[in-house]
């Protein structure tokens, strides 16, 4: 990643990178290895050291591109690029229980702009592995996601039978019925009061 393009870019030291204020992910800088480590672990919760940061850099892992050089021999990590990819990989790894094997080929094909959703755990670790198996049939991140809630609402209508005795357009209508009690559930707001109390459990 020898780009001249990025040079342009400011350098931040771990604790500017993630000061007091909200960390915006999106931002563009620059940051040497040890503050890079640092960022990672104040705005991910992760700890990494450096030998595995080389050694998910490495030609045998292929995991994370190396740093970029500036001013000459000396190397620097980029966010977002390097920081949220990283941090995906760690999550992978460490809370998900992936192999690596398995997460260089998710990440081979897993959207770069959707590192942040994968980071909120929405998709369980077979829904990312089918993923992986489906991508370049037209499937999009979106529309997994969309799959996945249009088969809890469908798990939720009570009023009719067996699903498979029913032809598509009654199993259409059943599920844009429960889309509207769903827009009128969040329109009620206890959407707020779950996630408080969910929020207080997790605190617990």
């Amino acid at each position: 990643m020898r780009r001249e393009g990025y040079a342009h870019r400011p350098i931040k030291t771990g604790a500017d990178a993630v000061s007091d204020v909200r960390f915006e992910p999106d931002s563009e800088f620059l940051m040497e290895t040890d503050d890079f480590l640092n960022a990672i672990h104040k705005a991910y919760g992760f700890q990494v050291t450096r030998r595995t940061l080389q050694l998910y850099s490495s030609p045998q892992q292929k995991l994370l591109p190396p740093p970029i050089y500036v001013g000459g021999h000396r190397s620097y990590y980029l966010n977002p690029e390097h920081t949220q990819r990283l941090a995906a990989i760690l999550y992978l790894s460490t809370r998900l229980f992936m192999p690596l094997k398995a997460i260089r080929k998710l990440l081979r094909v897993y959207p770069e702009r959707h590192y942040g959703l994968l980071l909120k755990g929405v998709l369980t670790p077979q829904e990312l592995t089918d993923f992986t198996e489906l991508f370049g049939r037209g499937l999009e991140v979106r529309d997994f996601l969309f799959h996945k809630v249009s088969r809890v609402l469908k798990a939720l209508d009570e009023d009719h039978g067996d699903e498979r005795m029913q032809d598509e357009a009654t199993k259409d209508k059943a599920l844009f019925a429960m889309t509207r009690q769903f827009e009128k559930w969040m329109d009620t707001g206890r959407h707020h009061k779950v996630e408080a109390i969910l929020k207080h459990e997790a605190a617990e």
